[in-house]
């Protein structure tokens, strides 16, 4: 099966948090010895916000809600075309006024499709 590709435009207020996992032992004279925890010790966090009117914003919503457990290809704010799935309890719609919504998301970094 072909991994889909997130090709909505996020607004421009894009916010990455870079989390690197490490195993660290700290000794008593103040050395501190760091090492790497796995091949895939960076992982990427973007908070992201995508608006317009309710018939634009539907099919994102579903795209969203589709993969939560099936990771997309998605070009970052940096320009690196990486593999992302969206957090589960990330997912927020609000009603601006009328027909405009504004949908707020997170995706996180994955590392198999």
């Amino acid at each position: 099966m072909a991994t889909d590709t997130f090709t909505w435009a996020a607004r421009i207020n894009s916010s990455e948090q870079l989390n690197v996992s490490t195993n660290q032992a700290q000794f008593g004279d103040g050395y501190k010895q760091i090492s790497s925890n796995g091949i895939n010790m960076a992982a990427e966090t973007w908070s992201l916000t995508c608006n317009g009117v309710a018939a634009d914003m539907g099919p994102l919503r579903v795209f969203l809600r589709e993969h939560v457990i099936s990771s997309f290809w998605w070009v970052n704010p940096w320009g690196e075309k990486k593999l992302y799935r969206v957090k589960s309890d990330s997912v927020n719609s609000k009603f601006i006024n009328g027909g405009f919504v504004e949908i707020t998301f997170t995706f996180e970094q994955a590392f198999a499709p």
